[in-house]
């Protein structure tokens, strides 16, 4: 058996980082194949439990930091000192520098650095700080992963990755009416009523706060439309009073982390993806696959538009125009059955059960990379 351990920052539904890992991981064959996990913060153990009953474990360390660092390094090299792998599979680029130095120290002959983005942080002084370690990080590396073309341009640069897709089971996601019918009756949403979703964490990445805006616009249109707000974040106490301060408050419903966001997809009426960049977007390819109208940034790449489902807006033609441009349509929103989207999704090659494979041959050393 091959004993993999996968490196991530968090470990909760709500990212798509560990959507990724959980989708393989319920595909991949665990007479086989068997999944650690190490993790800077997880406050749901949806996750942990699954892992668990599988004979897997769960290693949560403190968040990584200039004041922690000398402890994860040294919590980390005991965990390889008691503990042998066949492969570390790192998620966090600023943090390879790390986590693949020790791994290579102690022998570990499989060393994955995967890139899920396609620039270093969030801020200048952030990226600033990430790039020498990145740089550093990448030469402990003997094998480079990416989950787009753009992800991995930006980590490894061209030609010198294998592309992984965010792959997703599209069974569970495809579009079911009667599915639709029960959720909106569980939220006592008529059939007329529109409903915009939002999934993803609550950081500056994700534009949350656009999508707010764009959702204060189409209430001006559909003053009965409502917004379910799926993730969790540093932004969600700005989010709270912004929505407030709008007057949308009654409209918007937060939801937290959702453990299955497949319901949100079938209720739905179009979903706000405004990211100011992505590695990928996984959740705009579920969307997709249950023919959802999904609504993205420019900044989303080229991989993720995987249907005619997927409408490509620029954040630079300002909150109003994305709401005139997603009543539009709504307005038209029978002229595809959304039933075609599993369809689309899986011959844009998004199958979990095709992908699956490709990843088992890297873990057993016998891909081509």
């Amino acid at each position: 058996m091959k004993h993999i351990l996968h490196i991530l920052p968090q470990f909760h539904p709500g990212g798509g980082m560990e959507r990724m890992v959980m989708n393989y991981f319920d595909y991949i064959d665990h007479s086989e194949y068997s999944f650690d996990v190490l993790t800077h913060s997880m406050n749901n153990d949806y996750y942990s439990s699954k892992i668990e009953e599988n004979h897997g474990n769960v290693f949560v360390l403190p968040h990584f930091g200039f004041t922690t660092y000398r402890q994860i390094e040294r919590r980390f090299d005991a965990l390889l000192s008691d503990r042998r792998y066949d492969v570390i599979h790192c998620h966090m680029a600023n943090a390879a520098f790390l986590y693949l130095k020790i791994a290579k120290k102690h022998d570990i002959p499989i060393r994955i650095l995967h890139s899920h983005q396609d620039r270093y942080a969030d801020t200048v002084s952030h990226s600033l700080r990430n790039v020498p370690l990145v740089a550093l990080g990448r030469k402990y590396a003997n094998v480079n992963l990416a989950c787009s073309c753009a992800a991995g341009d930006f980590l490894f640069g061209k030609g010198n990755y294998c592309v992984l897709r965010n792959a997703i089971p599209i069974e569970h996601y495809q579009y079911d009416a009667q599915a639709r019918r029960t959720w909106r009756n569980q939220q006592g949403v008529t059939a007329e009523t529109p409903v915009f979703i939002y999934v993803g964490r609550l950081t500056p990445q994700k534009n949350p706060k656009f999508a707010l805006e764009v959702f204060s616009f189409l209430l001006q249109r559909y003053p009965t439309a409502r917004l379910y707000i799926a993730g969790s974040g540093e932004l969600e106490s700005d989010l709270r009073h912004q929505a407030d301060s709008m007057r949308i408050s009654p409209n918007v419903h937060w939801l937290g982390n959702v453990s299955d966001v497949s319901k949100l997809y079938q209720g739905a009426d179009a979903m706000l993806f405004p990211s100011k960049y992505e590695g990928l977007g996984i959740a705009a390819v579920e969307s997709q696959t249950a023919g959802l109208a999904t609504y993205l940034s420019e900044f989303v790449p080229e991989e993720a538009v995987v249907s005619n489902f997927a409408h490509s807006i620029p954040i630079s033609l300002g909150a109003d125009t994305w709401a005139s441009r997603i009543a539009e349509g709504i307005e038209t929103i029978n002229s595809t059955p959304r039933t075609s989207g599993a369809e689309q999704v899986r011959t844009a090659g998004f199958d979990i059960k095709e992908n699956t494979g490709i990843l088992e041959e890297i873990y057993s050393g016998h891909s081509k990379l």
